[in-house]
């Protein structure tokens, strides 16, 4: 038989050593408004753009699918 090993307690972490103290370094209010404006007319070409056939023809099988699965 043999003997358990002994469990040692953890070792605790002080606030100190698990949180940094350095504060995150910010963005330019004018570099984030520029990025923001960039984001929504990218945003805003992606919406735009038409939906391929392919994918509608694959919507509308899903949708009749659903349907007629309601039914039996």
């Amino acid at each position: 038989m043999t003997t358990p090993k002994s469990v040692q307690p953890a070792q605790s972490v002080t606030a100190e050593s698990a949180v940094d103290t350095e504060p995150p370094a910010s963005v330019d209010a004018a570099i984030q408004g520029a990025l923001g404006r960039r984001l929504r007319e990218s945003y805003e070409e992606v919406v735009r753009e038409k939906v391929p056939d392919k994918f509608l023809h694959l919507l509308d099988q899903l949708k009749k699918s659903e349907t007629s699965g309601k039914g039996g």
